[in-house]
């Protein structure tokens, strides 16, 4: 006996969704982007073609406040002495985002100004006379005063962190993407860190971080890899100060190990929890705290359900 159910009819092939684009005016199809931790693919939520979705992926980070910062360190080195792969590069701005911190800002309109003044210093000198240039890693950077980063300058000493590398083809404003791309997966870190374009915004009274050069200190050489749990506390600023520049000094003239004898002779015992560095990446965090938040909603309700019932 013949089926008596109707033929299906072909499903319609959807046609591209097609939008104008908000960032060349064209009309185009709409970009489809893909998660690089997930490799899920879906269509971006801006009205934007694939192309120009390419260049605002750079754009986010190249014009980020890190991507510029990068296009003037990078240009002071040479493709020998950079971070080699996307997990190098992930140490140096992980250890940038704490120098950022640790600087802290305050805003007034468009004038920023900093509460303390650190500098990312080379422990192996950018420039030094035996055809070998330190390299821009967070092996081989530590933030430090600035004065005592000025003193030092770029003079070799006997310490050295073997960071450095013959130097190489210089790096400039024509080839700093290129290189970028080419060696880096900038999508993954744009995902990761959450890069956004760098824009002055009137920012009246608003002010982050800042952290005293007593706790970073401390932090930095247990970053290095040395194993401190004293503080320089005196209630006096200035002899404060002195001693903790003191102690940096010892550090980048000859090495980690008196440096730390020095902090443990100078400071007091502290707990770890105030000396190390939380390195947990930033998406990681956002979704801890959607967890956090789930769990809390949960046990609220849950706690509501059984009382009402």
């Amino acid at each position: 006996m013949p089926s008596l159910s109707k033929p299906r009819k072909p499903k319609k092939t959807r046609k591209p969704l097609r939008v104008t684009c908000e960032k060349c005016g064209k009309r185009r199809q709409k970009a489809i982007t893909t998660n690089p931790i997930t490799n899920q693919k879906r269509k971006s939520p801006k009205k934007i073609c694939q192309e120009c979705h390419e260049k605002w992926i750079d754009y986010r980070f190249f014009d980020s406040s890190f991507g510029q910062w990068l296009r003037y360190a990078f240009k002071r080195q040479c493709q020998n002495s950079i971070p080699e792969d996307t997990a190098d590069l992930r140490d140096l701005i992980h250890l940038w985002k704490k120098y950022v911190h640790a600087k802290g800002l305050s805003f007034e309109g468009e004038k920023v100004t900093k509460k303390y003044d650190y500098q990312l210093c080379h422990i192996d000198p950018v420039k030094q006379c035996d055809g070998k240039i330190g390299c821009l890693t967070a092996s081989n950077l530590m933030i430090a005063p600035e004065t005592v980063n000025r003193e030092l300058s770029n003079l070799p000493y006997p310490f050295t962190s073997k960071s450095s590398v013959p130097i190489g083809e210089a790096i400039t404003d024509d080839n700093f993407k290129a290189i970028c791309r080419e060696r880096y997966d900038i999508k993954l870190l744009i995902k990761e860190f959450n890069f956004v374009i760098s824009t002055k915004k009137q920012l009246n009274g608003y002010s982050f971080g800042g952290v005293d050069s007593n706790q970073v200190l401390s932090m930095e050489l247990n970053r290095l890899g040395y194993d401190v749990n004293h503080m320089i506390n005196h209630n006096d600023a200035a002899l404060r100060e002195s001693l903790v520049n003191e102690v940096y000094e010892t550090f980048f003239k000859v090495g980690g190990v008196i440096a730390t004898g020095l902090l443990a002779q100078y400071g007091q015992i502290i707990g770890k929890g105030s000396i190390e560095y939380d390195f947990t990446l930033p998406i990681h965090k956002v979704e801890q705290n959607k967890e956090n938040k789930a769990m809390k909603e949960k046990m609220l309700y849950g706690t509501f359900d059984t009382y009402t019932g």
